[in-house]
């Protein structure tokens, strides 16, 4: 299938702005406030730090969560004990972390090309939907 529009994001993975474009991109599915995108932001790019040499997913949910990870972003926002575990709590109650694991629906799945080194997202807008209501 050929795109019929392309958007190109400039991005880094190492300086986050990967991370920080993802989850607001993906806003409409989870509807959080900005600094809650902020810290699963950075909670994402933690993960993606950690699975440079962590190979096993559900051992690396389980490290890019633990309380190491929680003090690694809460140091780089500068934010308090008390107001990490509350955005933890909402970051669970939308389910971009479910049974003590990041969702794979939110995870972007980050292989890097040597050749082109990008990542590209596919959306589909099914308009069959639409065409069975005027029906």
């Amino acid at each position: 299938m050929k795109p019929s529009c392309l958007i190109r994001v400039p991005s880094s993975l190492d300086g986050g702005t990967f991370f920080h474009w993802w989850i607001r991109f993906l806003n409409p599915f989870h509807n959080l406030t900005s600094r809650e995108m902020d810290v699963a932001a950075a909670f994402f790019q933690y993960r993606y730090e950690l699975s440079k040499e962590v190979t096993d997913s559900s051992l690396l949910d389980k490290l890019a969560i633990d309380t190491e990870a929680r003090q690694v972003v809460k140091d780089r926002l500068g934010l308090s004990s008390g107001y990490i575990n509350v955005i933890l709590c909402k970051l669970r109650k939308c389910n971009i972390i479910k049974d003590n694991r990041f969702n794979p629906r939110f995870v972007p799945d980050v292989k890097i090309d040597d050749e082109r080194k990008n990542f590209s997202v596919l959306i589909l807008f099914d308009f069959k939907d639409d065409e069975r209501k005027k029906a």
